[in-house]
């Protein structure tokens, strides 16, 4: 009896001894799956930072809302925090390729609109959705294979 792997390994070896369309094609899915791999495993240290950020913060239950002034500067201890959480905000464009990036910045900067920006105005923000993504993000990086 036929096993049915082997046709595909023959196939998949002929394609790469004999190039041609179906070993580039091969080529290009494993150097994307290596590249996301890799990307991967430089974005977890970045997500761990930021989420170890919001795992302290949010140990105090005032920690969970962000009030701030519209077009004021954060208040000095909310400083470290904001400057934190916005250059997280900016570094992860480099990480955009991964669709798991992608869905926590969205999460992220849709938690951020809502709201009253007109300047002058005092605005909550509740950060538990974001520390929620963040989470997620963790478990979906924790679910990827060998990060």
């Amino acid at each position: 009896m036929i096993d049915s792997k082997m046709p595909s390994a023959i196939t998949v070896i002929a394609s790469i001894l004999g190039g041609g369309l179906a070993g580039a094609c091969f080529n290009v899915f494993l150097t994307r799956y290596f590249h996301r791999q890799d990307l991967r495993a430089k974005f977890y240290p970045v997500l761990n930072n930021i989420h170890s950020a919001y795992v302290i913060r949010m140990e105090d239950p005032e920690g969970r809302y962000w009030t701030t002034v519209v077009g004021n500067v954060p208040t000095p201890e909310d400083e470290n925090f904001v400057d934190h959480r916005s250059s997280f905000i900016s570094d992860v464009m480099q990480f955009i390729e991964l669709k798991e990036v992608r869905v926590l910045r969205r999460r992220i900067l849709d938690n951020e609109v809502g709201g009253d920006h007109t300047r002058g105005q005092v605005l909550k923000l509740d950060l538990a959705p974001e520390w929620a993504a963040l989470n997620d993000c963790l478990k979906t990086l924790h679910k990827k294979p060998k990060i």
